[in-house]
C-alpha cells in the first residue's frame, strides 16, 4: 500500500514538473515571438523554437569566409598549368626539415628518480621511455641518477627514435 501511495506521488510529481516545464517552454517562445515581431496567431519553428536546434556544418551559401588577421592572402587557382611552369610529374617533392628542439637540461634535485622526471616532463613513465632517457644522458642504468647532476631532456620525438 505504501508502495502504491509512493509511486502515485512520484507520478504526480513527474505530472507537475512536465507541465511546468511546457508552460516555461511556451512563454519563452511567446516572448521571442514578440521580440521578432511575429504575430502570435501565426505558428512557426524557427531553428530551434521547437525545442530542437539546428547545426550548420560549413559556409552557408553567399557567406564570406573570415580569415585570421594573420594568415596569407589567398591564393588564386588557375586552371591548368602555366606556359613556362614545369611539368608537375617531372617535379619531386622535397620533404620539410623536421623541426628540433633544443634539449632542455634539468638539474636533479632529491628524491627525483628517471620514472618522476619521465612522467613530469613526457606525461608518462613507460619502462622504455625511461631506458631510453637513461640511455640518451649516457647512464648504463636508470638508477644510476646524481643529486646536482644535469639531465639532458629532449623532444619526445627524437628520443623513441632510438
Amino acid at each position: 500500500m505504501r508502495l502504491l501511495l509512493g509511486l502515485l506521488i512520484l507520478g504526480g510529481l513527474f505530472l507537475v514538473a512536465a507541465n511546468w516545464q511546457e508552460n516555461l517552454r511556451s512563454s519563452v517562445l511567446k516572448t521571442r515571438r514578440l521580440e521578432r515581431g511575429i504575430p502570435s496567431h501565426v505558428d512557426t519553428t524557427v531553428n530551434g523554437e521547437d525545442g530542437w536546434t539546428t547545426l550548420v556544418l560549413g559556409a552557408p551559401s553567399g557567406a564570406k569566409s573570415i580569415r585570421p588577421k594573420n594568415a596569407a592572402p589567398p591564393v588564386s587557382i588557375t586552371r591548368g598549368p602555366a606556359p613556362d611552369a614545369p611539368n608537375p610529374e617531372s617535379v619531386t617533392p622535397q620533404p620539410l626539415p623536421p623541426t628540433i628542439q633544443p634539449d632542455q637540461k634539468l638539474t636533479i634535485a632529491s628524491g627525483d628518480s628517471l620514472s618522476r622526471i619521465c612522467e613530469q616532463h613526457y606525461g608518462t613513465s613507460r619502462d622504455s621511455l625511461v631506458q631510453a632517457l637513461a640511455r640518451y644522458n649516457g647512464l648504463s642504468s636508470p638508477n644510476q641518477i646524481r643529486v646536482g647532476a644535469t639531465l639532458l631532456l629532449p623532444d619526445l620525438d627524437l628520443l623513441l627514435v632510438d
